[in-house]
């Protein structure tokens, strides 16, 4: 990388990027800490990173297709280096079919991917429901997600990294909000497994 180079990351996802937590009325966005990472990792660069985070939104039937698209419009150009993209649990919730949500994701990621925007999908991330049919699905469209390959697109197995059965109740109490959404140290750890994903990809030292 040339030295003093920008690094554009977009956020984009639902209430998981957005931060929710304390039933909405407080936010504590992953990328916070995603940009601390970076910045300590690359101190020569300079480190955007924007949030665009829209609670309850739905891939299928919902505002991820426009919202995407306004962040690159042709009077944009390239104005992402990175689209770090979360969602597809409201969908589940929903009970839209995993492969259905993951046919939509994929037409989201070629929006960025046609734009010359590398992509970094998250994966769904882990909640208190743990019964069979629940996780059936979870892990099937998380395994959808894991398998996408094309040039420039990524993937944070952040389900793996913060699971909710293998920890102890203790932490659960510090990490999860509700069972589903975050505390603040939970959407840091997001941040952290978003940052040494990416600075993996880039090449560069992990530091945390």
């Amino acid at each position: 990388m040339a030295h003093g180079r920008e690094i554009r990351v977009l956020c984009f996802g639902a209430s998981i990027t957005a931060g929710h937590y304390n039933y909405g009325f407080q936010h504590h966005p992953y990328a916070t800490r995603l940009k601390t990472r970076l910045e300590t990792a690359l101190p020569s660069h300079h480190i955007s990173v924007e949030v665009d985070g829209l609670s309850g939104d739905l891939i299928i039937g919902g505002s991820y297709l426009s919202r995407l698209k306004s962040h690159f419009n042709v009077t944009c150009g390239e104005q992402f280096d990175w689209l770090i993209f979360q969602g597809g649990g409201n969908d589940l919730s929903w009970d839209k079919e995993p492969s259905a949500i993951y046919e939509a994701m994929r037409e989201l990621w070629q929006i960025s991917l046609q734009r010359k925007t590398k992509v970094m999908a998250l994966t769904v991330t882990d909640t208190e429901d743990q019964r069979p049919w629940t996780r059936e699905r979870y892990n099937k469209l998380n395994e959808m997600i894991k398998s996408y390959q094309q040039e420039k697109f990524y993937f944070a197995d952040i389900c793996s990294r913060i699971p909710f059965a293998a920890m102890s109740e203790e932490m659960r109490k510090n990490v999860w909000d509700d069972g589903l959404h975050f505390k603040p140290p939970g959407y840091d750890m997001i941040g952290d497994a978003v940052a040494d994903r990416l600075l993996e990809v880039i090449g560069a030292p992990s530091t945390s």
